[in-house]
């Protein structure tokens, strides 16, 4: 399957004749809270009206797809949609700069007021993209563009999918959200693509053909029926509930998501299936618990690499849970930011000599109380621990809050 933004008659037909099949034209506008126009080559059949748009075999058929898409799962919350009628523009690179480009789109059709937003947003995106139609507004009366998250979510992608995007020393970068946007202005609907695939796994019989609002709501946050597909598809908006705690039934619940080794855990698969490659993470939320500091310094003129440190780190944490916890003979989960980290964790040992000492420390622990952790990858941005790591001076005592 191949698809196209946009192209003339011409070069359509030239490239239906190459392919041998007419273009399919569906906008996930229809169904979804974002135009996205596209032509669609695909090799099997399926019985749509024909376009009244250009002539002859090649004409494009049109798909019209039916659905609704929860507007308040795609919005943060306070913020609504200033015309809730229509879709948002269909969603473009995104290209900061300090004077307008040449010849920008609508801007013939724009506002003083709106031109001024366009302004002050570096010209990011083209000026029809800022009419006051197009943006979302909350109660102090305030106009924004959707944001990286909520396009992400618009397009049927899980939330913080394009965060990985570049390395974590480069994420703090002013030009990292734009690549993040251009990312997604470059992209497809999920829902179109998902549709499209399903017609044709349900003609082969592997599956039940789905309609397009059984799509949208298997993509919508927060509803996927395993835990994994939960913790993969996080909303946007998490709901506050004073239940109790619940920490250990969710720790019963992630303990079986271990990875094809046993040692960490996986969500990049449903729960059903083992894991055989461990390049791809997924990042645990940190969000599922409440957090506390109980020690937390600054390391102060360390020459150790920063895997060394981290790995220290750990030891402590785990010093804590066997001297002020009492963790024995217990299963208990770690979330750690450092892959490096991770890895030697769930292999017991590290051909660096820097770490090997520190994983003999954490392996006797281990040994000693008889606890069998399971390491979990959680993402720099969602880690409650980075804060105090970066603290300018200690401010509290090792394990002060350790009751």
């Amino acid at each position: 399957m191949e698809s196209v933004a946009s192209m003339d008659e011409g070069d359509r037909c030239v490239m239906s004749e190459g392919i041998g099949h007419a273009p399919f034209w569906c906008n996930a506008g229809d169904f979804t809270w974002c135009n996205r126009p596209r032509l669609y080559w695909i090799d099997f059949d399926m019985e749509v009206q024909r376009s009244g748009d250009g002539e002859g075999a090649w004409a494009p058929r049109v798909v019209t797809l039916e659905g609704h898409q929860d507007i308040s799962k795609v919005l943060r919350g306070g913020w609504i949609k200033v015309d809730p009628d229509h879709p948002f523009p269909t969603f473009t690179t995104s290209r900061p700069r300090d004077k307008p480009g040449r010849k920008p789109a609508g801007i013939q059709s724009c506002t003083e007021a709106e031109l001024e937003r366009w302004s002050k947003d570096l010209h990011r995106f083209p000026p029809y993209q800022y009419k006051e139609i197009h943006c979302v507004v909350n109660r102090g009366n305030l106009l924004r563009v959707p944001d990286v998250a909520e396009r992400e979510i618009m397009l049927g992608f899980p939330l913080h999918y394009t965060a990985p995007c570049v390395s974590k020393t480069d994420r703090k970068a002013s030009w990292y959200q734009d690549l993040r946007l251009s990312l997604l202005g470059n992209t497809w609907s999920v829902p179109v693509v998902a549709w499209f695939l399903g017609q044709l796994l349900g003609q082969l019989g592997l599956t039940r053909t789905p309609s397009a609002q059984e799509i949208l709501d298997r993509l919508q946050p927060g509803t996927a029926e395993t835990t994994q597909g939960r913790l993969v598809r996080l909303p946007l908006n998490p709901e506050r509930t004073s239940s109790g705690d619940s920490s250990y039934p969710l720790a019963c619940k992630l303990g079986n998501l271990i990875s094809i080794k046993g040692e960490d855990i996986m969500l990049t698969t449903p729960s059903t299936q083992m894991v055989k490659f461990h390049r791809l993470r997924a990042s645990v939320p940190s969000s599922l618990w409440r957090w506390r500091v109980v020690a937390g310094w600054q390391w102060s003129l360390s020459k150790e690499h920063i895997n060394s440190l981290e790995l220290r780190a750990i030891l402590t944490a785990l010093k804590w849970r066997i001297e002020h916890q009492h963790h024995f003979n217990v299963r208990l989960i770690h979330l750690t930011d450092s892959l490096v980290c991770l890895h030697c964790l769930t292999r017991g040992r590290s051909s660096s000599r820097r770490l090997r000492r520190t994983m003999s420390r954490i392996n006797a622990l281990l040994l000693a109380s008889n606890a069998q952790p399971l390491w979990g990858y959680v993402h720099t941005d969602q880690n409650p621990a980075d804060k105090p790591s970066r603290w300018h001076r200690r401010v509290c005592t090792k394990f002060r809050n350790a009751a």
